[in-house]
């Protein structure tokens, strides 16, 4: 595969791949913007370095590009951040997992790449580029899963005790939005839902109601798991299975430290990314500490704060 394929075709294909994906919601606009942009630097870069074939991008070049410095918003040349290499690595990744689908290559020169995680407690966020992955493969169901709605409910900040309690009545389709009961742990909550989370749950939402022999009953049929009775545990236990099923099918279900939890933290992580605030991933989840917030996304709040307040004493 891909052995005399030229560079530039291989990155084309990607890309016309990419703009179809958006336009049945599995991108955003924002990350469709924000891969082009980086695939297009790859690009560039990797042809400066000599490539001109597919097969020349090794996975020596895919790293110094990830870990290639780069310049501060005031022109400075400094080191990459971590979350700068983890976006590069995962535009990177999600162009060869394309490649892959289009039979192209089979060759991923990320696989090796480690770099810092975010994991906390033995769980991290998705990264980017697998939730793009885990959009595309609950898409490509012949009829509105229970998989791809507990992922939709996911990814807009449902944790696993709530996805099994979301009913039709709770979806607010003119809001763009999706009533979270909240638990012992959470508050309840409206959460946003993107255009792809909005057509998941919408399709999934009439799907189960016309399978209501009583139509009086539609509003409150579950949209992510069986409706039988079941407990909380139960219902959770169901999210899960829905969730790591997913997981497994995008070929993440040996990662230890990738859980159903995984999905939910990325929603945070891109709350947070979006706003800066960490309040703002705090009310998304419906949790009432910082701290654990802080603990789910992977991010040392408090630590920054301190430095902060040292640069404070320094320069006074």
């Amino acid at each position: 595969m891909g052995s005399d394929l030229s560079l530039t075709h291989a990155l084309d294909r990607v890309h016309d791949t990419w703009q179809s994906m958006a336009s049945h919601g599995e991108f955003t606009e924002q990350t469709l913007d924000k891969f082009e942009l980086l695939l297009g630097r790859f690009g560039r870069y990797a042809h400066l370095r000599g490539a001109v074939v597919l097969d020349d991008i090794t996975p020596d070049l895919a790293e110094d590009f990830i870990t290639a410095p780069g310049r501060s918003r005031h022109g400075h040349v400094t080191e990459a951040a971590a979350a700068t290499m983890r976006l590069r690595r995962s535009v990177v990744r999600a162009a060869y997992r394309t490649l892959r689908e289009l039979k192209l290559s089979d060759a991923d020169p990320t696989r090796d790449i480690e770099l810092p995680a975010r994991a906390v407690g033995g769980v991290r966020p998705l990264s980017e580029d697998e939730v793009i992955d885990l959009r595309h493969h609950s898409s490509h169901v012949t009829r509105p899963s229970r998989h791809g709605a507990a992922a939709a409910l996911a990814l807009a900040g449902g944790h696993s005790g709530e996805i099994g309690h979301i009913r039709v009545k709770d979806l607010d389709v003119t809001g763009r939005r999706v009533w979270m009961h909240g638990s012992t742990k959470t508050d309840p909550r409206w959460c946003p839902l993107d255009d792809w989370g909005l057509n998941v749950l919408t399709s999934r939402a009439a799907f189960v109601t016309a399978r209501r022999l009583r139509p009086e009953s539609a509003p409150h049929t579950r949209l992510a798991v069986s409706d039988r009775h079941a407990s909380d545990a139960s219902l959770q236990a169901r999210a899960c299975v829905a969730l790591a099923d997913l997981l497994k099918r995008i070929g993440l279900g040996g990662e230890e430290d990738v859980k159903p939890a995984s999905v939910t933290a990325w929603a945070a992580v891109a709350e947070f990314e979006r706003t800066g605030r960490i309040e703002d991933a705090a009310r998304l989840l419906g949790l009432r500490s910082l701290d654990r917030t802080a603990a789910v996304i992977g991010y040392s709040w408090r630590a920054k704060a301190d430095a902060e307040s040292e640069l404070g004493a320094d320069c006074a």
